[in-house]
C-alpha cells in the first residue's frame, strides 16, 4: 500500500486485515489496536516509551537550521504546533 490512509482502508475492509499504521489513523472505520507486551497503542504508552512499536520523527539540516528551516522546527516544537500535532492525532513531544 501507498501509505498510511490505504493501509488503513484496506484493513478495515478486510476480517482477516492486519497492518502497521501510525496512531493517527487508528479511527478509521474497522480498525482495531493491537496491544504488544501488554501495552496499547495510546499517546500516553508512546510518550513514555511502553509501546515498543512506536518511533521517534526526527528533523535533518545540513548544519545548524537557519532561516525558514528554523521557523518550521520552532513552530512545530512551540505549544501552538504541538497542539496540531494532537489534534490530528498523532503523538506531541511533550
Amino acid at each position: 500500500m501507498a501509505g498510511n490512509e490505504q493501509i488503513a482502508a484496506e484493513v478495515g475492509k478486510n476480517p482477516a486485515g492486519i497492518g502497521y499504521v501510525g496512531l493517527a489513523y487508528l479511527s478509521a472505520e474497522g480498525i482495531k489496536a493491537v496491544g504488544v507486551d501488554g501495552a496499547v497503542p495510546t499517546v500516553a504508552n508512546v510518550q513514555a516509551k511502553k509501546y515498543p512499536f512506536s518511533r521517534p520523527l526526527f528533523y535533518y539540516t545540513n548544519g545548524d537550521a537557519t532561516g525558514v528551516a528554523a521557523k518550521f522546527i520552532e513552530f512545530t516544537l512551540s505549544s501552538i504546533g504541538q497542539q496540531a500535532v494532537s489534534k490530528v492525532g498523532f503523538v506531541p513531544v511533550q
